[in-house]
C-alpha cells in the first residue's frame, strides 16, 4: 500500500474503534449494524490483500540460481559436442555449439531455454560418441534436469508481478467500497444521533479525519534571538 492508503486504513480502524466504543448508541438500529459489519469486512479484506501484495518472494532468486546451473552445464556440453563437431566436420553442430560463457549469459530466457533444448537433443543422440571425451549419461541427465528446473522457475518473477498487480487492483476496489459504506451509509446514520448523542457524533467525526502520518513532523523549537 502507498502512504495515502495506509493513512486511510488507519482512519478506518480508528473509526471502527469509536463505533465499537459507542456500540450501545446504535446497535438497536439494524441498518446501522449491517453497515458496520460490512465496513469491518472490507477493512479485513484490505489487510489480507495488502499482505499478499507486500509478501516477499524468492522467485527472482530461484530463477537466477536455476539459470546459473543451466548455463554451467550447457557450456560444458557445448564444448564437448563442439569437439565432436570439429572432428566430424559437422557444420550445423559447430554453429550450435560455438558459444562462449559470456554469450550464453547474454541470451534472454527463451533463447537460453531453446538453445539448451537443441544441445540436449544432440547430446542424447550422440551419447556413445560423447564417451570418448568422458561425457557420461549422468552428464546428459544433469543438463536435462537443469533445463527442466529452469523452465519450471523462469516464469516465477513474472507471475509474482502479475499477482501484485492483481492485489493492487483488488485494493483499489476495496477502498472504493469501504469509502462508499462510510459516506453513503454510516456517515449519514451517525448524523441522525446529532441531537440525542452529540458526544458520539463528535467522536465519530474526529475519527473520520485522515491524518497524513508521513507528513507529520515535530515542530522546530523557536530560535532564540542572538544577544
Amino acid at each position: 500500500m502507498n502512504s495515502d492508503q495506509t493513512n486511510r486504513v488507519t482512519m478506518y480502524k480508528t473509526t471502527i474503534a469509536v463505533l465499537d466504543e459507542h456500540n450501545a448508541v446504535w446497535n438497536s438500529m439494524a441498518m446501522f449494524a449491517t453497515a458496520v459489519t460490512a465496513l469491518k469486512a472490507k477493512v479485513s479484506a484490505i489487510d489480507a490483500a495488502a499482505q499478499k501484495q507486500e509478501m516477499p518472494t524468492g522467485a527472482t532468486q530461484d530463477k537466477a540460481e536455476a539459470r546459473d546451473a543451466l548455463e554451467n552445464v550447457l557450456f560444458l556440453m557445448c564444448e564437448a559436442l563442439g569437439v565432436l563437431a570439429h572432428a566430424g566436420n559437422d557444420r550445423d553442430l559447430l554453429a550450435l555449439t560455438d558459444i562462449t560463457r559470456s554469450a550464453i549469459d547474454k541470451l534472454d530466457s527463451e533463447a537460453l531455454s531453446n538453445r539448451a533444448t537443441l544441445v540436449l537433443a544432440e547430446a542424447q543422440a550422440k551419447e556413445s560418441d560423447l564417451a570418448a571425451v568422458h561425457v557420461t549419461q549422468a552428464n546428459i541427465d544433469e543438463l536435462a534436469e537443469a533445463l527442466q528446473n529452469y523452465n519450471e522457475v523462469k516464469a516465477g518473477p513474472r507471475q509474482a508481478t502479475v499477482s501484485r498487480v492483481v492485489q493492487t487492483e483488488s485494493l483499489s476496489s476495496l477502498f472504493r467500497e469501504a469509502n462508499d459504506i462510510l459516506r453513503n451509509q454510516i456517515d449519514r446514520l451517525v448524523n441522525l444521533f446529532s441531537r440525542s448523542d452529540p458526544q458520539f457524533v463528535s467522536s465519530y467525526q474526529a475519527a473520520r479525519v485522515i491524518v497524513d502520518r508521513p507528513a507529520t513532523r515535530p515542530a522546530k523549537p523557536a530560535q532564540q534571538p542572538v544577544a
